[in-house]
């Protein structure tokens, strides 16, 4: 797949003063949806100095299908994704944003890349947000994914009515991120609607501000 540059709002990446951006979040969008509308959600969550990249995936979606069929029917979209996260993690990193500093966040389809990126690549990331989604590879469930993500803050979400992703794969994603020392902080909702909450916003936004205060100065 060909992907275009992502979307860029909030912070610039220097300042007046000289310094980077307190944090910088990258939030994937779900299948159908556009960069713009997390871009939205992205700038309503009022956190000052936070620079937000918001990757594009090509015609809308990361992947064919549902994530629910065999891991082989949504190659090589997801893989391609995958390297377009890492690639867009390094362009951070390149300029000067310490690991602590970055947070990684994905809902829907966005967040099914997200997690299957976090098996693979196990860093100490300043915070993880997974909203309605999970791993589709079942053969990484419950595995240990080395020991990176140790102490990594995380939220997770989803919803027991969720037909698109099913609650026993969010818990299944929770069990293995777990297993790698995430520390988990999960809400699953009784019944909520196929969208981001207004109270996981106010996690996601409680969650970048505690990163930023836990970074290294």
């Amino acid at each position: 797949m060909a992907f275009a540059e992502p979307l860029e709002l909030g912070a610039d990446w220097a300042k007046p003063d000289g310094k980077a951006p307190d944090a910088v979040v990258m939030l994937l969008h779900g299948g159908g949806q556009t960069p713009e509308e997390m871009g939205s959600l992205a700038m309503g969550l009022g956190c000052p100095d936070v620079r937000y990249i918001l990757p594009r995936a090509p015609d809308g979606s990361w992947y064919p299908k549902s994530f629910l069929e065999p891991f082989e029917d949504n190659q090589p979209q997801v893989n391609e994704a995958i390297a377009h996260v890492s690639s867009l993690l390094e362009t951070i990193r390149g300029k000067g944003i310490a690991l602590d500093r970055i947070l990684l966040g994905g809902f829907a389809e966005g967040a099914c890349i997200l997690s299957e990126f976090l098996v693979r690549n196990p860093k100490s990331y300043g915070g993880l947000m997974i909203l309605t989604g999970g791993l589709m590879d079942h053969t990484a469930i419950g595995k240990r994914p080395g020991s990176g993500l140790l102490a990594v803050p995380t939220y997770v979400s989803g919803s027991e009515n969720g037909e698109e992703v099913p609650v026993q794969r969010i818990r299944d994603t929770i069990r293995t991120l777990q297993a790698g020392g995430a520390l988990i902080r999960s809400h699953i909702f009784t019944e909520r609607p196929f969208l981001i909450s207004d109270e996981e916003k106010v996690e996601m936004r409680k969650l970048i501000l505690e990163a930023i205060a836990a970074a290294e100065p």
